[in-house]
């Protein structure tokens, strides 16, 4: 079980995802990025080892916006 501390910081490097997503993909919608990110840290709520989480988040996150047209990602 993670103490506070642990997901005090988890969610401080997720909040730090969504900014750099946001400067790498200007032209998609800062709420879609958002959430897009928050729905893939869902994902990892029954995960036991999180260390590697947040960069789990990152790369499925980046690689969706790389792949998809933001029309398509914010239809």
């Amino acid at each position: 079980m993670m103490s506070g501390v642990e997901r005090a910081e988890e969610r401080r490097q997720i909040d730090q995802i969504v900014d750099r997503l946001t400067e790498l993909f200007p032209y998609v919608p800062d709420h879609v990025i958002s959430d897009t990110v928050d729905s893939a840290h869902q994902r990892f709520d029954g995960a036991r080892i999180r260390e590697f989480v947040p960069l789990f988040v990152e790369r499925s996150c980046r690689e969706l916006f790389i792949l998809q047209p933001a029309v398509e990602i914010s239809a």
